[in-house]
């Protein structure tokens, strides 16, 4: 009877967890539903500081996010979802239910998920005091739309700069970014996916106000903004949008791709489900919702799903309701629907470290993303096992 050797004893015992391991970071097996118990969360992280090193007189606006992580997993290259509160951008905060809800529910199933501040109509760089009535004014309206949408660029661009600058701590895809919010935040999303340059934001605006939005762009970072992270894409790979909308629906063009999931309420008198004004007052101003949303999404043959609560008014989805439960199933689905599963990663080691070179079972130097098990040697001598699997 022949025996094992020791040297194929230990391959043996160090592929033996990774099979575990692999199956876990299968989208068969995660991503759909929670997988995981508990969740680790980091809160107050600034992504866009006062940065004393950038060129420009603006130094950052101090925005903080908290992210959301599953305890215990070692996957690595996890979609990432930025969620963004409401509060009509006059309140509400990144601890908002919904969204902690949200971010706590997307990270139990393996994602990794951020709730952001933005800056509101009130922040002293936007409208300050009379930030509280900025939507009886287009010029107001321009620019509390404006700050917030590359607010929120800024916050896609940070986690980009973090995975290039610093080994990629909260383990990303940094090509599976979505966007998505709930209410005020929830037109972030669009308004960040369909336009896609400042003539494109100009020309959706009213004659009045588009010296005023050309001046707005050009005195701020263009239609990236300059709220930090400079030099990152913004990009995202779809959209969650509760209850949200665009100012126009006359952004949505055949050059548009973003996959949108969407929930709006039939009887919204906040953000109008159909092309309204907001409040559903006549001296505010206009948006168009889900509803109208969802006719030129399809008809460009944009990827998308709407799911509508008939008879219902403004975000009926409450925490511990089962209009919340249905909405969470509801987007969940889509979204693990319209992710890529095509390449996976598992580390066995968690921190921030630099990666000298990769070893194969014999000793030979290959490159970092090769196919298959391998020894990872790092610049503070450790050296970890790391299977790298694509599937097909």
């Amino acid at each position: 009877m022949k025996k094992l050797t020791p040297f194929l004893c230990v391959v043996l015992l160090s592929v033996c967890p990774l099979s575990a391991q692999l199956l876990d970071c299968d989208c068969e097996n995660r991503y759909s539903t929670e997988i995981f118990t508990d969740v680790n969360v980091q809160t107050n992280v600034t992504y866009s500081p006062p940065d004393n090193s950038q060129t420009s007189e603006i130094e950052g606006y101090n925005l903080k996010m908290d992210i959301y992580t599953p305890e215990g997993d070692n996957c690595i290259n996890r979609p990432l979802i930025i969620l963004a509160h409401g509060g009509s951008f006059i309140g509400g905060s990144k601890s908002n239910p919904t969204m902690v809800n949200l971010c706590e529910t997307f990270a139990k199933r393996g994602y990794v998920a951020a709730s952001i501040n933005y800056r509101l109509a009130t922040h002293s760089t936007v409208l300050g005091f009379g930030g509280f009535a900025w939507m009886v004014n287009l010029e107001n309206g321009i620019k509390v739309i404006y700050s917030a949408m590359t607010d929120a660029k800024a916050a896609v661009r940070f986690f980009r700069k973090e995975y290039s600058e610093s080994n990629n701590p909260h383990g990303i895809d940094v090509n599976q970014i979505w966007m998505g919010g709930n209410s005020a935040g929830a037109c972030l999303g669009p308004h960040m996916a369909y336009i896609n340059s400042v003539d494109e934001f100009i020309s959706g605006i009213d004659i009045s106000g588009q010296e005023y939005a050309a001046n707005l762009a050009s005195n701020n970072g263009g239609i990236e903004g300059n709220s930090g992270n400079e030099g990152y894409s913004s990009t995202i790979s779809g959209i969650i949008n509760l209850a949200g909308a665009l100012h126009t629906v006359n952004w949505i063009d055949e050059n548009d791709i973003t996959p949108i999931v969407s929930c709006h309420g039939t009887e919204d008198e906040t953000v109008p489900d159909e092309c309204g004004t907001i409040l559903n007052s006549p001296n505010n101003l206009t948006a168009c919702g889900s509803i109208a949303m969802e006719e030129y999404l399809s008809n460009y043959g944009i990827v998308n799903d709407l799911l509508v609560y008939d008879g219902a008014g403004h975000t009926p989805w409450f925490p511990g309701t089962n209009d919340e439960d249905m909405m969470i199933d509801f987007i969940t689905s889509f979204v693990y629907n319209h992710i890529d599963c095509n390449s996976v990663s598992v580390n066995e080691y968690e921190g921030v470290k630099k990666l000298l070179y990769r070893k194969d079972l014999l000793g030979r130097i290959v490159q970092h993303n090769s196919i298959g098990l391998g020894i990872n040697i790092y610049q503070d001598g450790m050296a970890q096992k790391n299977y790298i699997i694509k599937n097909q």
